[in-house]
């Protein structure tokens, strides 16, 4: 791999203790340096339809060799997919077909980060977890606007409302971040069914421990055993020197 840094990954997902049925899907694709969490919109009509349609969508991808062409080319999809979905929805009677996005790809020594929704990627960095996303929600909104403090938004009963989503609209606003890797760092990509059961302490406790794969099984588990209110998927992305 001719890269500055190399990288180790794996993932897990379940339904949870109180589905049935699992609307999260996920692409992990080391080699491809191409990684992706969706979850289908909750009582929404075929919301795991819509989540796997854009992880197959992103697996077509080619190994990238720019990250800003690898971020146009997600963005691309991205946009054909929430094209595609609206315009099904439209002809169906206009009951919504959408799902959160969050995605990361690796080229060199940087990453990008692309998400829509509240799906989230968390960065693990010499024992220090931060969180590099932003919920597109309408509580987080209501955070930024200085409506409610953030303590406030974890447990408010509007917190599961989308303020954005793929499929939700004929247009859609894609966030990216490009970020620079170190040695060590290891990321987090997951749905909101492991974020609503976990503090960001217990989450940064076992996204430490073991190998990508192990972690990410683990977080599911824990957040299953935590109380698994909706589905959990965790991908779980280590970066070492090459």
């Amino acid at each position: 791999m001719d890269t500055t840094y190399r990288w180790t990954s794996g993932g897990a997902t379940d339904t949870g203790r109180r589905r049935t049925v699992n609307q999260d899907a996920f692409l992990d694709r080391p080699e491809l340096g191409l990684w992706a969490v969706a979850d289908g919109m909750g009582g929404h009509r075929d919301g795991g339809r819509a989540s796997r349609t854009l992880v197959e969508a992103l697996a077509t991808l080619p190994r990238p060799r720019l990250l800003g062409a690898a971020a146009d080319a997600i963005r691309e999809v991205l946009t054909a997919v929430n094209r595609q979905l609206a315009d099904e929805s439209a002809a169906d009677g206009g009951d919504v077909i959408g799902s959160t996005i969050v995605t990361l790809v690796a080229v060199g020594d940087h990453c990008g980060i692309l998400w829509v929704g509240d799906s989230r990627a968390y960065r693990l960095r010499a024992g220090v977890m931060t969180r590099v996303t932003r919920d597109h929600t309408q509580v987080q909104a209501m955070v930024d606007q200085g409506i409610l403090a953030p303590e406030q938004a974890e447990n408010h009963p509007y917190g599961n409302v989308l303020a954005r989503a793929i499929g939700a609209d004929t247009k859609v606003e894609i966030d990216t971040l490009i970020a620079p890797l170190r040695a060590g760092d290891r990321y987090l990509l997951c749905s909101d069914g492991l974020d609503k059961e976990l503090t960001d302490a217990q989450i940064a406790a076992v996204l430490a421990d073991g190998a990508p794969a192990q972690a990410a099984q683990s977080l599911v588990d824990h957040a299953c055993q935590a109380g698994g209110r909706d589905n959990v998927t965790a991908v779980v992305v280590q970066f070492d020197a090459a």
